[in-house]
């Protein structure tokens, strides 16, 4: 009769730890933050979602996934420069198995901002053959 009473006590008790780590979860303000910014990521909406991105890491450091679509939203918007810190982080904070899609994320943020700083030299140079006014 004991054992039947600990397998049951153990059983119910798994179950109340289980749902309260998931309750937990919906008092976390940083996950409330993210799930509103990944609705308005999801619409399209990427400037509107980034300041719950960044409320999300700032309420929760370790918050790889916060980190991660932080950088998608920048890069969605061709701020490269911007996407690259947060990319940076959430690749640090990741798990290996997700590390190679947010490294080509990094990559691609880091090379088109060295593109962009390109081109931005290429506008402020004189046509060939002018001369420039001092």
């Amino acid at each position: 009769m004991k054992i039947g009473f600990a397998r049951w006590f153990l059983a119910l008790a798994l179950v109340f730890t289980a749902s309260s780590c998931a309750a937990l979860r919906n008092f976390n303000p940083a996950y409330d933050n993210f799930d509103r910014g990944v609705a308005l990521f999801n619409q399209g909406r990427f400037a509107e979602a980034v300041p719950y991105f960044e409320d999300a890491t700032h309420s929760n450091p370790e918050f790889a996934q916060a980190y991660f679509y932080l950088g998608r939203a920048y890069v969605s918007q061709s701020m490269w420069r911007a996407a690259i810190q947060p990319l940076r982080t959430a690749f640090r904070l990741s798990p290996r198995e997700t590390q190679r899609e947010i490294l080509d994320l990094i990559l691609d943020a880091t090379f088109a901002a060295a593109l962009n700083d390109f081109r931005l030299g290429e506008e402020r140079r004189p046509p060939a053959g002018s001369k420039e006014i001092l």
